[in-house]
């Protein structure tokens, strides 16, 4: 994967908490700080788009029908409104977490680049980003996998593994999949509709920076502008942060 794809720009956390839609409860310590990490939980069903919880960068998703559906649309170029649709978590960035996320795609835009799934990410300390701090799942559709196989991705400072994924599922097909992304400075694990399906050890490439989490698909920089629409929607997201057993 293309280290930049995320593109987020680097800033401070807001200390945030948002009423209703997002519950959220910090028991100890301090979720950036130096302290152990806080015990964080938030859950979001995306029946609104709570702007005090997310950021949007470029394209905000439609709230329909209690999904969050973030559409990359036909004839855009990249990193414009339109082929660009992600949410930031704003109320905490993370030194370990669990993400569990229920989402769905549909068709798999053929021979362009578009990335899609979910990731924690900081720039890191170099200006030109080299340094990126990076967890995720998700996949660059122009890329050989089939459509049954994804990354599972864990960068420290710039050095990354990239581990390839068989779901045994059909990703494209518009069903509904419930992912886990769970990681602390000893591993990073990821399982798919209950079902456990790789973990990184490495801890050179574990990250320890505090990350921000992001959600949805954009189209790649310098990508061809698709030919026809793409959509990953998101109708639930489980957040646990600090370590995770």
């Amino acid at each position: 994967m293309n280290p930049k794809v995320w593109g987020v720009a680097g800033g401070s956390v807001l200390a945030l908490l948002s009423a209703g839609i997002i519950v959220a409860s910090q028991n100890r310590g301090d979720v950036t700080g130096d302290k152990a990490p806080a015990v964080y939980s938030a859950v979001d069903n995306f029946d609104t788009l709570d702007k005090q919880a997310w950021r949007c960068e470029y394209s905000c998703p439609a709230i329909e029908e209690g999904e969050a559906r973030f559409r990359l649309n036909p004839d855009v170029a990249p990193d414009k409104p339109g082929s660009w649709s992600k949410l930031v978590y704003q109320p905490a960035r993370f030194t370990a977490a669990r993400i569990t996320v229920r989402f769905a795609l549909t068709d798999r835009p053929e021979g362009r680049p578009v990335w899609w799934g979910v990731a924690l990410w900081d720039d890191g300390p170099a200006e030109d980003g080299s340094q990126f701090n990076e967890v995720n799942f998700g996949y660059t559709t122009d890329e050989p996998f089939s459509d049954t196989q994804l990354y599972v991705e864990s960068a420290k400072l710039g050095k990354i593994t990239s581990m390839r994924v068989d779901t045994g599922v059909d990703l494209y097909d518009s069903e509904w999949h419930t992912a886990t992304l769970e990681y602390d400075s000893e591993r990073v694990s990821f399982s798919l509709d209950g079902r456990h399906l790789e973990t990184i050890t490495d801890r050179t490439v574990i990250p320890t920076d505090p990350m921000s989490l992001l959600l949805g698909p954009r189209l790649v920089t310098g990508g061809e502008p698709l030919t026809g629409g793409f959509k990953q929607s998101i109708d639930r997201v489980e957040i646990t942060g600090g370590r995770v057993s």
